[in-house]
């Protein structure tokens, strides 16, 4: 016997409230699991609008960095 007709066996043991509220846990398991799969559909950052937003920019990236660091360090 499979996991699917041990569980039907038992929810059908079962009084008619009791399956509702079977029903009830089944869907909020399904709600708990939703993220999760939405998460592995999520669209890759490349083709967010602003990935390469700086391409067009004539400046070296590692001194626009340092730069910025160097105000830090002025604090």
């Amino acid at each position: 016997m499979n996991l699917s007709e041990q569980i039907l066996e038992q929810i059908l043991r079962l009084p008619p409230e009791k399956q509702s509220q079977v029903l009830d846990f089944i869907a909020f398991l399904q709600q708990r699991s939703a993220p999760a799969r939405r998460a592995s559909k999520m669209r890759s950052l490349k083709k967010h609008p602003a990935f390469g937003s700086w391409r067009g920019r004539q400046l070296d990236a590692l001194e626009y960095e340092q730069g910025l660091r160097s105000e830090w360090d002025s604090r």
